[in-house]
C-alpha cells in the first residue's frame, strides 16, 4: 500500500471515555450513563457509511436517558421545570438538528462536531447535575424499576426549584 493512500484515511478517536470518574454510584443511572459513552463513542468512531445510523441511535438513546432521568425528576419532587431539564431538551434539540443536516445535505462533518462537543459537554453535565439528582434518588431511596420511593418521609414538600433551577447559580453546567 502506498503513503498517499494510508495518508487519506482519517484517524477517529473518542472524546470521552467510561471511568470511575464518571460514576455517581447509582446503579441504574451509571448504566443509563455508561451506554450514553459507549454510544458516543461508537458514533465517533464511526465511518461516514454509518454514521447517520450510529448518530440517530445515539439520539434515541439520549430521549430514553434524559426521559428516564426527567421522570425520576418528576417523582421524587426534584422540580421538573428546572435548568437540568431545561438542558436535555436544548441538547436533543441540537442534536435532532444535526441529525436532519446529516440526512438531508450529507453534513457529517456537523453530526462529527457535535458528537465530539457531546463528549466534552456530558462529564461536567453528570458530575454537577446529575450528581445532584442521584444524592437525591438515593436519599429518598427511589427505585427506577417501580418508581417506589422507600423513604417517603425524606421527599421534600414541595418541588426542589434552589440549585439547579435556572436563574440562579446552579445553572452554570
Amino acid at each position: 500500500m502506498s503513503d498517499t493512500l494510508t495518508a487519506t484515511l482519517p484517524t477517529r478517536e473518542v472524546t470521552l471515555a467510561w471511568s470511575d470518574a464518571l460514576s455517581l454510584e447509582l446503579d441504574f443511572m451509571d448504566d443509563t450513563h455508561r451506554e450514553f459513552v459507549d454510544l458516543l463513542a461508537a458514533t465517533e468512531l464511526a465511518d461516514d457509511d454509518t454514521l447517520t445510523e450510529r448518530f440517530a441511535a445515539l439520539i434515541e438513546h439520549t430521549e430514553e436517558h434524559f426521559g428516564g432521568e426527567d421522570k425520576w425528576m418528576k417523582d421524587t419532587k426534584f422540580s421538573s421545570s428546572n435548568c437540568h431539564t431545561m438542558q436535555h431538551n436544548v441538547i436533543l434539540e441540537v442534536m435532532r438538528e444535526g441529525l436532519r443536516r446529516g440526512r438531508e445535505k450529507g453534513d457529517m462533518a456537523v453530526m462529527r462536531q457535535m458528537a465530539h462537543e457531546l463528549g466534552i459537554w456530558f462529564p461536567q453535565h453528570a458530575q454537577t447535575m446529575d450528581a445532584a439528582l442521584a444524592l437525591h434518588l438515593r436519599r429518598v431511596g427511589y427505585d427506577a424499576e417501580t418508581g417506589i420511593v422507600s423513604a417517603p418521609d425524606a421527599l421534600p414538600e414541595e418541588e426542589i426549584h434552589g440549585i439547579g433551577s435556572c436563574g440562579d447559580s446552579g445553572c452554570a453546567s
